[in-house]
């Protein structure tokens, strides 16, 4: 008995031990995994302004530091980054978060791949125009990073020398080019890219052109209603701006690069653009800079109402990516700090205007040159209005339906209503007939 005491005793002994060894063991493994790093893998376009980045990855760093968070940032050309991340989807090695144009990013939002976001939205204040660019399919995915506003920047010297005034309507604009164009010695009055290149710039501007002349792609109950007199007349304006000899003529093949090295080289006369062009004329060409006046967009007739189509950077979580929750902490912790936000934008040179409230009214934003984008920004409205905002017509927008129906008038000799008929087929089959 005394012997089977002692065994049981040892036993017990024996037993306590083990579980006080699997307890300790147990917690080592519950702070291991409490210290264990995070990771973030984020996917930026690379920006005309070399600032953006260099900023962009200081937040990163900071967050890093302060969240132990491994951060993977790769910077990625904008025309490259749709081809990558469909390769990245295919595989299953997506990353956690993107930065690009809202119609790029918003393309993976019916394939499952974005999460929502209005649970960083709510404590973020976003201007009200701003706020339309994360909404889509009546829920938030998008968060908008800075809106992108155009405007028209036009040779203040060619038009001082006719003696021209600022043109309030398309009509008038075409009329002022007729008298500045001066293709025998290289110079052109329009320099309008109309490539089917996958840019927005050729897209936006005719789109544009037929809001402005009363036409819809598509109305605000998602029906197709492209194929109409007015959007007829559109088509036809923007072809007699190539077809009048106005355009250089090989604009029908120019990316959206192609407008800017022809301006900042001095053989056109107005281009349409964002404000990324004002950094690069104050870097290589200060004096076309000071020969180039900022003006908004006209209007088709002289009490007709000018539309400003523009677009919005924008971040893009990734439901499947493996760290969303990282990804979601970012983006708050970077619009938590507003006043690098706002130093941010800045940076840009007016390329970018703030989608946040409370930043207007400063030393920048009152300058004269840089005053206009603000102005056009307030005045901006979405690339696919006045259709719902859902993926479908972002696709349809990135797909560049309508620089396709140009291409078939301007390059392949087809007759404006036949390529308005086709242009109503190819959103007919988008969006389901």
């Amino acid at each position: 008995m005394k012997n089977t005491k002692k065994s049981k005793k040892f036993m017990a002994a024996a037993l306590s031990m083990a579980l006080l060894g699997s307890t300790l063991s147990m917690g080592m493994t519950v702070n291991a995994k409490a210290e264990e790093q995070k990771k973030l893998v984020f996917w930026d376009k690379s920006e005309y302004v070399s600032a953006y980045n260099e900023m962009m990855q200081e937040k990163l760093d900071q967050f890093a530091e302060e969240y132990n968070v491994e951060v993977e940032y790769v910077i990625v050309p904008s025309g490259d980054l749709k081809q990558k991340l469909a390769a990245a989807i295919e595989s299953g090695n997506q990353p956690d978060l993107i930065m690009g144009d809202n119609t790029t990013v918003a393309e993976y939002i019916n394939s499952g791949q974005l999460a929502e976001v209005s649970d960083i939205l709510e404590n973020i204040d976003l201007k009200e125009n701003a706020a339309r660019y994360a909404e889509f399919n009546g829920k938030q995915y998008l968060v908008p990073l800075s809106l992108t506003a155009p405007g028209m920047f036009v040779r203040k010297d060619k038009w001082e020398e006719k003696g021209l005034e600022v043109p309030t309507t398309w009509e008038e604009l075409k009329e002022c080019g007729e008298q500045i164009n001066d293709p025998e010695n290289g110079f052109y009055a329009f320099g309008l890219p109309m490539g089917a290149s996958g840019g927005g710039d050729a897209e936006t501007f005719v789109r544009t052109i037929i809001l402005d002349f009363g036409g819809e792609l598509v109305n605000e109950e998602g029906e197709v209603v492209v194929n109409s007199p007015e959007t007829l007349e559109a088509l036809e304006f923007i072809a007699s701006l190539y077809e009048d000899g106005l355009c250089p003529p090989d604009a029908t093949t120019w990316d959206d690069s192609g407008n800017n090295s022809a301006y900042l080289a001095g053989t056109v006369g107005m281009v349409c653009n964002s404000g990324s062009l004002v950094s690069s004329l104050q870097e290589e060409n200060p004096e076309l800079w000071e020969n180039t006046h900022i003006i908004p967009y006209p209007a088709a007739t002289a009490d007709g109402t000018s539309y400003t189509l523009g677009g919005a950077n924008a971040f893009g979580i990734f439901e499947t990516g493996k760290n969303t929750d990282v990804a979601k902490e970012f983006v708050s912790y970077y619009f938590a700090d507003t006043d690098y936000y706002n130093q941010m934008v800045e940076a840009m040179g007016a390329m970018w205007q703030p989608v946040i409230n409370g930043y207007d009214d400063t030393e920048f934003w009152n300058d004269e040159g840089n005053n206009v984008w603000l102005k056009n920004s307030e005045n901006l409205t979405l690339t696919t209005y006045p259709a719902p905002t859902d993926a479908v017509a972002a696709s349809g927008f990135s797909n560049q339906l309508c620089v396709k129906a140009m291409q078939q008038i301007l390059v392949n000799g087809v007759e404006p209503q036949e390529a308005l008929d086709s242009l109503e087929q190819s959103l007919l089959e988008l969006y389901g007939e």
